[in-house]
């Protein structure tokens, strides 16, 4: 976790995320969903695989895809993970970032084979191949926060 990134309480109601617990929780396989606007300027949500390392959050989407289109023309996002579990509880984090979309088919090919194998735990399975063949067709997102707001109930 950055040191210098502000982390804020999400709900007055709730008690804040330990950094440990903020890592923790970005080191499971939980979907992250990002919030952007159209062109139109509508809000659209997608629910997409992510890892989160050197501060950013790294996407891996289609290239001529609606996602990047848009997020070329306005960076501006907002983010969500969240979990809940007897474990855990309920807890999150979410906020606000600057997202860069990446036209560079090897670093895509790299985000993507990371992404399989967090999210389906091997590359050998049919499903992970056939999602492994899209990386050359792919861009990358990076997303660099200005803040997270984390709770745990």
């Amino acid at each position: 976790m950055q040191d210098v990134l502000n982390f804020v309480l999400a709900d007055r109601h709730a008690r804040p995320l330990l950094k440990r617990e903020v890592s923790q929780l970005l080191a499971r396989p939980n979907i992250l969903r990002i919030a952007y606007l159209d062109e139109r300027g509508d809000p659209i949500v997608h629910p997409v695989w992510y890892y989160y390392s050197g501060g950013k959050f790294l996407i891996a989407t289609d290239r001529i895809g609606k996602k990047a289109k848009m997020l070329q023309k306005n960076p501006v996002v907002y983010f969500l993970v969240d979990e809940s579990s007897h474990e855990n509880g309920t807890l999150g984090l979410r906020g606000k970032g600057i997202a860069r979309v990446i036209d560079d088919p090897l670093y895509a090919t790299r985000v993507t084979r990371r992404n399989v194998k967090r999210y389906l735990g091997k590359l050998q399975s049919k499903t992970a191949k056939a999602i492994l063949a899209m990386g050359p067709d792919s861009c990358v997102i990076e997303i660099t926060p200005l803040y997270l707001a984390t709770w745990k109930f």
